[in-house]
This record gives structure tokens, C-alpha cells and sequence, in this order.
């Protein structure tokens, strides 16, 4: 019997899978070794015992494809089972920041996890953000410097909130801003982006829900009849979105998309040249 290293407990690994998803998306191949040093935190290892841990670490990962010499690459599209939306795991985020620029930081993450269609867990906390809360986003969040005087840096929740999203579904509302802000903290922190799925419920409403006067949180909410408790507070609008996010799921069942591969279609803009041929063939 092999016997090496110890492996870091499942819920690391799962922590740090996105981490190689990144990677890979950018360097194409791994061999073991490196890979294991990377998500296992492992290293030296002989090439067959890295080979072996990362068969293991991967096992039923299906964005994976573990090659015979023991490197690893992104599975192929066609390769991977699609799954249903239904049984996808959801982690719907929402921050609150001191403005919109890029020397601005976090000051609040609210994090829910939607498990089939249900609100199963949450994630909160206030965030340091090591300067003066402008006096309009005291004043919209309620979020003022004593209250997040003693509350730690983003640096020390990084490790908890990587947990909690581990590897589901990155969802918010208006996904550029909330994603960009954080993987900008990512990387100063960890060193590392998230490579999760993602799911925007603004892009969804808006082509789900053309008829209203805008895709905001607050008009969506009232479409639905969605209580939004505490609004502009992390927490409060994570959880606002999650149940929207069912209404607009359910949206998409009424119309046959149950499929996340779908859903990127049905996202998809429409490509100009197949309009322009439409049009001459009018």
C-alpha cells in the first residue's frame, strides 16, 4: 500500500479547486506535481504518488480531466454532463463597498446558499476597510467607522467566505461589480481569483423582464412581491436576491431552458452577422 502525505481535509481542497480551474484557464495543463502543490499544499512528491493524490483530490470533479501521465486539464464542454438547475448548488453574494472606484473596498459581505430552491445557509460579516466611511454610504448602509472599527480585514474572512462558496454557483445582482470587487481583494490577499460558474440575476431580469421600467433590485423585488429586510445591507439584499433568483429559475422552466449550458444561450447577444443576413434576405 502507497502511503505518502497526509491530504488536507475535503472542505480545503474544494476551497482551493477554483484556484486550478483559474489556473488551468490560463496555462491549459498541469503536470501532478505542480497541481499538487497547488491545491494540496504538497510537495516534493515523486511523480507517481502526485499522480495518485490528485486522482484522488479530483474524483468526481467533472471540470476535470486527469490524464494518463498524472497531468490535469479542463475537461472538454462536450465532455461534461450537463446539469440541471435544479440540482445546482447556489452561493448568491452581496457587498456593500465605501463607492464604486477602484481604490474603494469592501465593507460588508452577505452570502446565502441556495440548494434546490431553497435558502439552506448563510454567510455575514462587517469588514474593516482601513479608511473613513464616505458620509453617503454611511448614510445608505447605515455602516459607520464604529462599527467596523473592530471588525477584521478582508484578509481574515477570505479563508471562512472561500469555504462557504467552496464550489457552486457565484450568483449576484449586477455580477461584475460584486465579483470584481472581490476578486480584486482576492488577489491582493490570496493570490488567487475565483473560477466558479457564475450567474448574473440583473442580466437574467433583464431578458426575462423586458416589459419593466428597469432591472433594479428594489423593481424586481416588488415584481415578485419579494420583502427586501434591510436593504442596502449585505446580508438583506443576499437574501432578496437568492428568492428572486428562484422566481427568475422558474421564469426560465416556463420557457424549457433547465440547463445551465441554456441559460449561457439564451444570455448569449445575438450574433450581427446572422442579423445582417436576415435583413438582406428581407
Amino acid at each position: 500500500m502507497i502511503r505518502g502525505p497526509a491530504q488536507p481535509p475535503r472542505e480545503k481542497i474544494s476551497v482551493l479547486l477554483p484556484q486550478l480551474e483559474a489556473i488551468l484557464r490560463v496555462r491549459g495543463r498541469l503536470g501532478a506535481e505542480e497541481a499538487c502543490r497547488r491545491i494540496l499544499r504538497i510537495s516534493p512528491l515523486s511523480p507517481n504518488l502526485a499522480s495518485l493524490l490528485l486522482r484522488t483530490a479530483l474524483d468526481g470533479d467533472r471540470r476535470f480531466q486527469v490524464e494518463e501521465d498524472g497531468s490535469v486539464r479542463l475537461a472538454s464542454p462536450a465532455s461534461r454532463t450537463p446539469i440541471p438547475l435544479a440540482d445546482l448548488v447556489f452561493t448568491v453574494v452581496d457587498l456593500e463597498t465605501t463607492g464604486g472606484s477602484g481604490s474603494d473596498r469592501i465593507l460588508e459581505v452577505g452570502a446565502v446558499r441556495v440548494e434546490r430552491g431553497e435558502s439552506a445557509r448563510e454567510f455575514s460579516a462587517l469588514v474593516n476597510p482601513g479608511a473613513p466611511i464616505p458620509p453617503f454610504i454611511a448614510s445608505l448602509t447605515g455602516i459607520r467607522d464604529e462599527m467596523v472599527a473592530s471588525a477584521p480585514r478582508f484578509g481574515e474572512i477570505a479563508e471562512p467566505l472561500l469555504e462557504f462558496v467552496g464550489q457552486s454557483t457565484f450568483v449576484a445582482h449586477n455580477l461584475p461589480f460584486d465579483l470584481g470587487f472581490l476578486n480584486r481583494e482576492l488577489g491582493l490577499h490570496c493570490g488567487f481569483t475565483l473560477g466558479n460558474p457564475t450567474l448574473c440575476t440583473l442580466r437574467l431580469g433583464r431578458r426575462l423582464l423586458p416589459h419593466l421600467p428597469d432591472r433594479r433590485l428594489d423593481t424586481l423585488a416588488h415584481h415578485y412581491g419579494i420583502p427586501i429586510e434591510g436593504r442596502h445591507r449585505a446580508l438583506g439584499d443576499a437574501r432578496a436576491t437568492a428568492i428572486l433568483l428562484t422566481r427568475l429559475i422558474g421564469e426560465l422552466a416556463e420557457r424549457g431552458i433547465e440547463r445551465m449550458d441554456q441559460v449561457d444561450a439564451f444570455l448569449a447577444p445575438p450574433d450581427p452577422r446572422r442579423r445582417r443576413k436576415s435583413l438582406t434576405e428581407t
